[in-house]
Formats: structure tokens, sequence, C-alpha cells
């Protein structure tokens, strides 16, 4: 049976369509997310060419509906962007289509798909996605080959799920009952999602994350706990040296 991500059944795809048109709500102004934005931002910027910022070539893997692949874009960066679910690529059309930013979106599943036009890139960005694509090691393999030499890769990761209870009270021990309190305006709605949809979760430690990614041909440059309570693994990455290692 093919791993590669086909269309969602029905219920699955109302589920995706459904949290694509509240998710910009959940996150704009959400200082946890906006924090982990600034985090992704700043990384980019040190790949960054010399010279006009258009020079610089950014792929946004699984780019949902679009927030993290406007946010590079409106540094001036040429930021083409894909995602294996039509109607998440539709709603970010949508939203996008009048920014006047560098900036396209194409249904394509880097794993098995070509990619469109924009490449080789300067950096890739692919947010919270090993965690439910049917084949990590491939998606990984794909970014490799779409990188320029000695381009840079940027993944973030879950490490744990998103459990309320746990995470409400972490973010509590850390931040206080303010801050544990705002948080649930991500971990409820997030929590309702995870538990109807139909992909099986891969949850990576960091010796699992950086083990993949070593495997896929990826010096990995720096890697830390992010967003909320630490929930997510952020790793900063460069290709290697030497020919792309093949498809999972």
């Amino acid at each position: 049976m093919s791993d590669r991500v086909t269309a969602p059944p029905p219920i699955e795809r109302l589920i995706a369509v459904g949290y694509g048109l509240t998710y910009d709500a959940i996150v704009r102004g959400f200082g946890p997310y906006e924090a982990m934005l600034d985090e992704m931002v700043a990384l980019v910027g040190r790949a960054a060419r010399p010279g006009p910022p258009s020079g610089t070539h950014v792929l946004d893997v699984s780019c949902g509906i679009g927030t993290v692949a406007e946010r590079l874009a409106r540094r001036g960066w040429s930021v083409v962007a894909v995602d294996p679910i039509e109607h998440l690529v539709a709603v970010a059309r949508r939203h996008h289509r009048d920014s006047g930013l560098s900036l396209s979106f194409h249904h394509a599943d880097v794993a098995g798909d070509p990619l469109p036009p924009g490449g080789p890139f300067d950096v890739i960005v692919s947010m919270h996605t090993l965690y439910w694509h049917p084949n990590p090691a491939a998606l990984l393999a794909a970014c490799r080959r779409a990188l320029r030499p000695g381009g840079h890769a940027l993944f973030l990761t879950y490490e744990r799920p998103a459990r309320v209870r746990r995470t409400f009270a972490e973010v509590r021990a850390r931040c206080g009952w303010f801050e544990a309190v705002r948080a649930l305006r991500w971990l409820l709605p997030t929590a309702l999602f995870e538990l109807f949809r139909n992909a099986r979760p891969r949850y990576l430690s960091r010796e699992q994350f950086a083990d993949a990614l070593r495997t896929a041909g990826f010096e990995v440059l720096e890697m830390r706990a992010t967003f909320l309570a630490g929930i997510s693994l952020l790793a900063w990455t460069r290709a290697t040296e030497g020919e792309a290692p093949p498809g999972a």
C-alpha cells in the first residue's frame, strides 16, 4: 500500500477545512505562536542571500492556509508554499491573493509529487508536518533534494501530544494562571481536531528527530524545545555535502 498522501475521506476533509478556516483566528495574536513565528523568521533570515530579499527562495512544506508563508513573504523573500490538502490550498489562495507579495500556493505532497517552479531553494520550512505525514522519511528526503547545495531547512515537530490538562498545568507552573488560561485558546480546538482526524500521529524524541534528519542528509545545527511548555522541537539544519539520498 502506498504511503503517499491521498484525498482525505469526507469527514477528514470537513475537519481539515473547518480547522483551516478557524486556524488564523485561533493563532493570530496568540503570544506563544507569534513567538514561535518570530523564531522561525529569525532563523530563515540567517540563511538569506546577500542582495535584494527577493533573491532568497523559500519553500514552505505543508503550508496549511499560509500563515507561516505569508509571514516569510512579508520579509521580501520569494516564497513557494505547498500542501497535500487541496481545500487548504484553496483557502490560502483566497486569503492571500491580494497581498502583493512574492507568494504562491500549490497543491502538492513533496514526498511524491513534482515540485512547482522556484527551486532549488535556499531555505525550506516545515511546521508540524512529520508527526502526521504517512511517510516522514520520504518527506525529509524530498526536502533535502529540493535544497540548493549548502541550503538550510527548518523543521518543527511535536515531541509529545498537546494534552490539555498536562500542558495547562505546565504553562501555569512556568508562566502563571493568566498565561495558562490564554493557552486554552489553542489547546482546546487542537485537542478536538486531533480527536477526530484520520491521521496516526508520530511523536519524535530529540534522538529520533536528529537521527531522521541525519539519515535524510541534514546536519543539525541547532535543536531546542519551543511553543507553550516546550511541546514542539525546532531543528535548524543544513544540507550536507554530496548527493541527496534517494527517497525512502
